[in-house]
């Protein structure tokens, strides 16, 4: 961040007015023009978002809710919060997103929604996804956090399902600290999103004061800040210049690695993909544990991939198998992703990661 979030925040102080309002209804109308969608409803995170959309889709006690077992552990949180139960898929290994073939055995007469993720910002198959979830009569609520500035088919993702969502915490290309957006582009369900997020209020008439105090359904309060909101206006107009550096980053990082035989890179059309973090794959977990190690020695942070959601001890099962999501989480690193990071940054991760290769026998 720099002086342009801060003149934002400064006239956020001096308005006097702080919860969300006039910031807010600029920020949801930036993000709902840029992706595409009629209607965009800001959170206080990603994992809000995806509970306050659940809600609003009707999902509660004694539902089941397909999700990947290859995400960040809010999803299917955010799905034990609604009183649902979460029904684990494994992954498809080219793309690290939801095995179509294998939620078709998953669907039970309990099942009432679909919730595909958008790993790394790759798309899932939409079309196929939302063709079978129309065959069941299932929604669709696509966890996009990943996603801002990712398309498919021409189109942005998390808006051609029933519901999507983005994450505004740190880590993303663009932040607001923490924060949610939720987006349709059915008016009925963002209604019932904004009243969910504003204590069960019927839209519009908290500015009427006898009716603000009436409540027609049980809410919470999950209203955005105007600080958040000046600070992701000042993001905003960040993002497609953060889109350019993203995927130039990734191209570095594959042109000066590709020769490695035991780095492997996920197949990414960055025509269409901004990749959230550059994300390789080792040969084995041992080898990646010790790549891990030799860059923290040389003061190269890196993240490990999600653990499968079946090996959390929340969600834990024994007779759960996921061989895919397994494989792709032992393997997987996200090297060093930074919009702020330079071009001689990633040619040093590189050349420790080519040093690494020289010096251990595996």
């Amino acid at each position: 961040m720099d002086d342009d979030e801060k003149k934002e925040l400064i006239s956020v102080i001096n308005s006097g007015w702080f919860t969300e309002a006039s910031k807010t209804r600029q920020f949801e109308k930036m993000i709902a023009d840029f992706v595409g969608v009629k209607y965009a409803c800001a959170v206080t995170s990603g994992t809000t978002a995806l509970y306050v959309g659940l809600k609003a889709l009707g999902i509660g006690r004694g539902d089941e809710v397909i999700v990947p077992d290859l995400t960040f552990v809010a999803s299917p949180n955010s799905v034990e919060e609604v009183g649902a139960k979460p029904v684990l898929i494994d992954i498809e290994q080219n793309s690290l997103n939801i095995d179509l073939k294998k939620i078709k055995h998953a669907i039970t007469k309990r099942t009432k929604a679909i919730m595909p993720v958008d790993f790394n910002g790759r798309g899932i198959d939409i079309k196929n996804i939302t063709e079978l979830a129309n065959k069941h009569n299932l929604s669709l609520i696509e966890d996009a956090a990943h996603g801002l500035g990712c398309f498919y088919n021409k189109k942005h993702v998390g808006t051609m399902s029933d519901i999507g969502i983005f994450s505004f915490s740190t880590p993303k290309i663009i932040t607001t600290g923490q924060g949610g957006m939720i987006v349709t582009n059915n008016k009925k369900l963002y209604e019932k999103c904004k009243s969910v997020k504003d204590f069960g209020r019927k839209s519009g008439t908290k500015q009427n004061m006898r009716m603000a105090f009436e409540h027609p359904t049980i809410g919470y309060n999950f209203k955005f800040t105007e600080f958040q909101a000046a600070i992701g206006i000042a993001q905003m107009k960040k993002l497609r210049k953060r889109m350019i550096i993203k995927k130039k980053m990734f191209r570095i990082y594959e042109e000066l690695l590709s020769k490695l035989s035991f780095v492997n890179f996920i197949k990414t059309d960055l025509d269409i993909v901004t990749p959230w973090m550059v994300d390789v794959l080792v040969d084995s977990k041992r080898k990646r544990d010790a790549i891990i190690k030799h860059l923290e020695k040389n003061h190269v942070e890196t993240r490990i991939f999600y653990p499968p959601i079946h090996r959390l001890a929340p969600y834990k099962d024994k007779d759960m198998k996921f061989k895919i999501t397994s494989k792709i989480s032992d393997r997987g690193i996200w090297l060093p992703s930074s919009p702020t990071l330079k071009e001689n940054d990633i040619e040093y991760v590189c050349r420790k990661i080519i040093s690494f290769s020289k010096t251990n026998y595996f």
